[in-house]
C-alpha cells in the first residue's frame, strides 16, 4: 500500500487511462456496426450515390429501386454484351485488308437492333423507378436521365433546376 500511497498521481493517471481505452473499445464495437446502405447506393461509384442522393428515397422506396436495378441489370446485361461483341465484329471486320461491305451492313442492322432493345429495357427501368418515385422525386428523376443521356433543358439555367435550387421551375422543357 505504501507504493500506491507515494505514486497517487501514477495511479490515478492509469486509472485514467484505462477508462479511456475501455470507453474508446467499447464505442468502437457500438458504432462499428452501423446499418450499411441500400444496395441502391453502392460505394463502387459517384454517380449511384449522387442517384441516391439526388432523388431522396425512402427505405421502402430503395428496396423497390433496388429490385428494379437489379431486374434491369439481368435483362440488359447480356444485350449490352452482345453490343460489345457486334462492335467487336466490326472492328474486326473493318481492320481487314478488304473488308466484306455486306458483313458490315449485316453487323450494323444487328447493332441497331441491340441498341433498340437496350434503349427499350432503359423505357421500361424508367417507368418503373417513376412510378416508385412521387411528384418532386419524378422530376429529379427526369432531371438526371436528361444529363444522363446528354439532353439538358432548353437553356443551361434550366439544366440544374432539380439540383440544389437553380434554375426556375417551368414544366414540359423538351430536347431540342
Amino acid at each position: 500500500m505504501n507504493f500506491f500511497h507515494k505514486n497517487r498521481f501514477l495511479s490515478w493517471l492509469l486509472i485514467v487511462l484505462i477508462l479511456i481505452n475501455v470507453s474508446a473499445l467499447v464505442s468502437f464495437f457500438l458504432f462499428s456496426h452501423t446499418k450499411t446502405p441500400a444496395s441502391c447506393c453502392p460505394s463502387d461509384g459517384k454517380q449511384a450515390h449522387s442517384f441516391c442522393s439526388e432523388l431522396r428515397l425512402s427505405e421502402k422506396q430503395t428496396s423497390q429501386v433496388d429490385s428494379i436495378n437489379q431486374n434491369y441489370k439481368a435483362n440488359a446485361g447480356p444485350i449490352v454484351a452482345a453490343i460489345k461483341n457486334a462492335r467487336s465484329a466490326i472492328l474486326n471486320e473493318l481492320e481487314k485488308e478488304t473488308p466484306d461491305t455486306g458483313m458490315l451492313n449485316k453487323l450494323t442492322d444487328e447493332l441497331s437492333v441491340l441498341q433498340k432493345r437496350v434503349q427499350q429495357e432503359n423505357i421500361k427501368q424508367y417507368l418503373k423507378l417513376k412510378n416508385v418515385c412521387d411528384l418532386e422525386q419524378a422530376q429529379r428523376l427526369s432531371a438526371l436521365y436528361r444529363d444522363l443521356y446528354g439532353c439538358p433543358m432548353k437553356n443551361n439555367a434550366m439544366q440544374h433546376q432539380y439540383r440544389h435550387g437553380q434554375g426556375n421551375s417551368k414544366a414540359g422543357a423538351r430536347c431540342e
